[in-house]
């Protein structure tokens, strides 16, 4: 099977429920934000700190290519990853593309519940928060529209929540699967 990329805003559950669906599907799981950071041998944060942005969406890129290659397994990409050169053409030409979108108001509150793991909103206030991802929304909606599939989720405050949100992104997907493949 080709692969399968996750993309959408910081917090939404890329990872979370990528790992999820991943499992029900019997695919592999990787996030590329770990998969860049073990090849590196570095913490994001350290990477953009110390290079900027531009080398880390270089190296960002490399990874990608890579996984590009890679068979039965889904991918959750980072929120920019989409956005850089022409990943999400290839992302499309190669594999299966799902945003997950989730209203930016959830997205605020879950993002500043964990702001302490995430450099880009780790100083701000909740209002700064979600200022910050309606801004990011507007640059990168235009590509992350293109996606294949949209799955709209909700909240994922419990593990239930993030179960459900998982079996609509499997259900999403094997309906695409069937009227398409």
């Amino acid at each position: 099977m080709r692969p399968l990329f996750l993309i959408g805003l910081p917090g939404v559950g890329k990872s979370t429920i990528g790992r999820i669906v991943a499992e029900r599907l019997g695919l592999k799981f990787v996030d590329t934000d770990l998969f860049v950071e073990s090849r590196y041998h570095t913490t994001i944060s350290s990477m953009i700190g110390c290079c900027g942005i531009d080398k880390f969406r270089k190296r960002e890129r490399v990874a990608l290519l890579e996984l590009l290659q890679a068979e039965d397994t889904l991918i959750a990409t980072g929120g920019g990853l989409p956005t850089w050169e022409d990943n999400m053409d290839r992302m499309l030409a190669r594999g299966l593309v799902v945003y997950l979108r989730s209203p930016l108001d959830i997205l605020a509150d879950r993002l500043y519940s964990v702001r302490a793991t995430r450099p880009a909103v780790a100083e701000k206030t909740p209002s700064e928060v979600r200022d910050y991802l309606e801004a990011i929304s507007l640059k990168r909606d235009p590509y992350y529209s293109r996606a294949h599939v949209v799955v709209p989720i909700g909240h994922l405050r419990s593990a239930e929540e993030e179960l459900e949100a998982a079996e609509l992104v499997v259900s999403a997907i094997r309906r695409y699967l069937e009227e398409h493949d």
